[in-house]
């Protein structure tokens, strides 16, 4: 019996060890290729309409391929966080201070979590018929993001990555784990 414990035990800790590698690998590939849109997903905005460093990254990064011309538009979707200020109202803002015209930026409100976001582009998509997508968000967080736009039925998705990181990015790596699976498990 206690072998077998420890069988189980040493699979399940190579399973998350080649998952979570994984995860790395794709999240901290940058994207060099062109897309319609940009999907950023949401975090912390303060009250006062900042951003958080996490969330300014993940915005950053869309900006930087906007300028470089890899994207025309950006989605920015976010919920209503703690401190509510709707983060897709702080991500627009803060774009717009940074030079982009209002018109390239699509707000969503309501994108409380990776799949709400990805729902609510796949809504808006029957629209504005974007063929391509790259979502951006922090680098941990890219696998499972591209994943649920992917099951949701947007195939062309890539991703990029925030350049922000911080020591508790420790604690997202370890909990897109067991994320990635409730998606792909659940939806």
């Amino acid at each position: 019996m206690l072998n077998k414990l420890r069988i189980i035990i040493l699979f399940f800790l190579a399973w998350f060890f080649l998952h979570t590698l994984w995860v790395v690998k794709d999240g901290l590939h940058d994207f060099t290729g062109k897309a319609d849109v940009a999907i950023v997903l949401g975090n912390t905005v303060f009250a006062d309409g900042s951003l958080s460093p996490w969330l300014r990254g993940r915005v950053d990064a869309a900006l930087q391929l906007y300028r470089n011309k890899q994207v025309k538009k950006i989605f920015v979707s976010g919920g209503i966080g703690t401190s509510d200020y709707p983060e897709g109202d702080g991500m627009r803002n803060y774009l717009i201070a940074q030079g982009v015209p209002d018109e390239d930026i699509i707000v969503d409100n309501a994108g409380d979590n990776s799949y709400l976001t990805a729902k609510n582009f796949l809504t808006l998509n029957t629209t504005t018929h974007y063929q391509s997508a790259v979502v951006v968000t922090s680098y941990y967080h890219v696998t499972r993001s591209k994943y649920i736009v992917k099951k949701l039925g947007f195939p062309a998705v890539a991703g990029d990555h925030s350049k922000f990181t911080a020591i508790n990015d420790w604690y997202g790596l370890t909990r897109e784990f067991p994320a990635f699976y409730k998606y792909w498990l659940r939806y």
